[in-house]
């Protein structure tokens, strides 16, 4: 199981994590460092590869998230909804 980690900070960035996912890698996206308009360009077309490939996106904390290929099963579904329901869990 290969995961990355990557810090995009533009939309084009996005065509590598697509790459990633299309090679069967978890990517663990996280977009702190992103601008609101990409982020939510970045979000709606890791959406868009995700679906395409049978995978999912799942929020891991206030400005990241875990794209995993079809192949990937992401456990731990309590400790994303805790997340969504308190911000600063994940808060330094």
């Amino acid at each position: 199981l290969q995961v990355v980690l990557v810090k995009p900070e533009t939309f084009e960035d996005g065509l590598a994590i697509a790459d990633h996912l299309c090679a069967k890698r978890t990517v663990v996206v996280n977009l702190e460092n992103a601008p609101k308009d990409v982020v939510r360009r970045l979000v709606d077309f890791l959406s868009g590869v995700a679906y395409a490939n049978k995978g999912t996106i799942k929020r891991a904390a206030n400005n990241a998230f875990v794209v995993t290929p079809n192949n990937v099963d992401v456990m731990g579904d309590v400790l994303f909804e805790e997340v969504d329901n308190n911000s600063s869990y994940f808060r330094p």
